[in-house]
């Protein structure tokens, strides 16, 4: 069996005890023919990962100290770059190495999701259905639009720059735009909440009626609001009777 060796000028200066340690760590993910990685606690896992930019520290109580601050290893992970960089030992370079972790292992997650839920909207839950997995690990609110066909069929879908728009203050034209482009029957919209309950505001439900009037104006049907909580739970704005009955046109 192969060994893992660093470079010479990766050679640890934290002496021969850490040095067999990081060798015995390697030796073990070697071993590992499945990769599973099933028999390696939480910080080991975190503890390997900085190796590869932490060539001449001792990970380990670098990975327990994060694991400690942040209470698991998942939130380690959602964790501000700024709050891992504050935690002794986690310099820049393995903050960054984090936040970029959870982003692939996040669209990888949200693209096998996205893949599985279909592209034909003709209820609430299929709407629900349908944006949940685009809203998985989101941090920050985001606004999404699906643009459909006379059968319910998605022709399109818009997501709007988190903190260029949020539900109370839709762009209006863009979306209704964007539809006419598109020859579209209808439009279902979506946003989340990332830290609260999947309840629309005041402002909210007026900027989605002001949104249906518009559309309506123009042929074109509002089919839906779907609203999404920090625990996954959504609501329909339609569902609960905040827009007017859907309006075939």
């Amino acid at each position: 069996m192969g060994k893992i060796k660093d470079s010479a000028a990766d050679v640890p200066n934290t002496g021969e005890l850490h040095a067999g340690h990081r060798q015995r760590m390697w030796d073990r993910v070697l071993k590992d023919s499945k990769h599973s990685f099933d028999g390696f606690h939480d910080h080991e896992l975190l503890e390997i990962l900085l190796y590869f930019v932490n060539s001449r520290k001792n990970t380990n109580p670098i990975a327990h100290s994060l694991i400690d601050t942040f209470g698991s290893l998942g939130l380690v992970f959602d964790a501000p770059l700024t709050s891992l960089k504050a935690v002794q030992g986690c310099g820049q370079q393995s903050a960054l190495l984090i936040k970029l972790c959870r982003e692939i292992a996040v669209r990888c997650q949200r693209e096998e999701l996205e893949r599985r839920s279909g592209s034909r909207i003709t209820s609430s839950m299929e709407a629900a259905n349908y944006f949940r997995p685009r809203y998985l690990g989101r941090l920050y609110e985001v606004v999404m639009a699906a643009f459909l066909d006379n059968n319910g069929t998605v022709i399109d879908h818009v997501e709007f720059t988190p903190g260029q728009v949020n539900a109370s203050t839709l762009d209006v034209r863009e979306i209704v735009q964007r539809a006419i482009n598109l020859n579209a029957a209808s439009v279902v919209l979506a946003h989340n909440h990332p830290k609260g309950a999947p309840f629309p505001s005041n402002a909210d439900i007026s900027a989605t009626n002001n949104l249906n009037n518009v559309l309506y104006s123009m042929k074109i049907g509002l089919f839906d609001h779907v609203i999404f909580g920090d625990d996954g739970d959504d609501y329909s704005m339609r569902e609960h009777g905040n827009l007017s009955p859907f309006r075939r046109v």
